[in-house]
């Protein structure tokens, strides 16, 4: 498999890198802290003989440009993300957000219901909104020390292992950490900070919409706890559990779910 080439346009304050493959209705991938564009190389294969599958670098990532601002909220993410979709004349999409772009997915739907056609939330975090200041803080200073200290490469050598799952093959956890390791260590930071500021409860509501939660068997950083509760707060929303995964869903065992998001695309004809 091969990536699609990466594109650039302008949107909002800043330039946005982005792949996609096909024709058909937009189907757009939204990356959480991990990796960006590049993490949907299955997905672009997979499905874009019957969509206009999409992923894009959020500022700071890829070879987007950054927001003004060193504090993003889910509130500019979502607004770049409509003004993202308005450059590329697309008026409604399929939605899929990975951990904190899960976060952005929900938000996004909460904003433009009309211009939402499914929803999936893989590997949904809750962020830190409801903690206390100083809590958020200190878990903001802990990461930055962390990166900052070990450098992208070390750090990706660091998490990458302990996001996957148990047994995830050597090859996985490999593809994993040379993926991270090239991420800006600025653009990563800026997100950590935006996640401990949001809570995705102030999002979640019923659905209209085919909508669905992807869970990991092992997944550290999404739990199944916090994904459950999730599920609650949105009625209309099912709830899927890979097994053998850890938070990597689209490096560990991608088919299962290419074949989850298949079936829920499919709940649209």
């Amino acid at each position: 498999m091969a990536l699609p080439n990466l594109k650039i346009l302008e949107a909002g304050e800043c330039s946005i890198s982005y792949r996609e493959r096909g024709t058909g209705d937009a189907l757009l991938f939204v990356h959480g802290m991990g990796c960006g564009s590049v993490n949907w190389e299955t997905q672009y294969e997979y499905f874009s003989d019957r969509y206009r599958v999409i992923g894009w670098d959020a500022p700071g990532y890829g070879k987007s440009g950054t927001f003004e601002t060193d504090l993003p909220s889910v509130a500019d993410y979502v607004m770049l993300m409509s003004e993202f979709l308005n450059e590329l004349n697309i008026q409604q999409v399929h939605l899929v957000g990975h951990s904190y772009g899960a976060v952005l997915v929900a938000a996004f739907h909460r904003a433009f219901s009309d211009r939402v056609l499914s929803l999936t939330l893989a590997q949904p975090v809750a962020g830190c909104g409801l903690s206390k200041p100083d809590a958020r803080e200190k878990e903001i200073m802990e990461r930055v020390t962390l990166v900052e200290d070990m450098g992208m490469d070390g750090f990706a050598a660091f998490h990458v292992p302990r996001s996957c799952a148990p047994g995830a093959l050597p090859k996985v956890v490999k593809k994993g950490i040379e993926l991270t390791s090239v991420i800006s260590k600025e653009g990563y930071l800026r997100q950590f900070q935006s996640l401990k500021h949001a809570n995705i409860y102030e999002w979640t509501g019923s659905t209209h919409i085919p909508s669905m939660i992807v869970s990991g068997e092992y997944d550290k950083t999404a739990s199944e706890e916090v994904a459950i509760s999730i599920a609650e707060a949105m009625p209309g929303t099912r709830h899927e559990i890979i097994p053998d995964i850890g938070h990597m869903i689209y490096l560990e065992f991608p088919e299962r779910f290419n074949q989850l998001l298949d079936e829920l695309l499919k709940e649209c004809f």
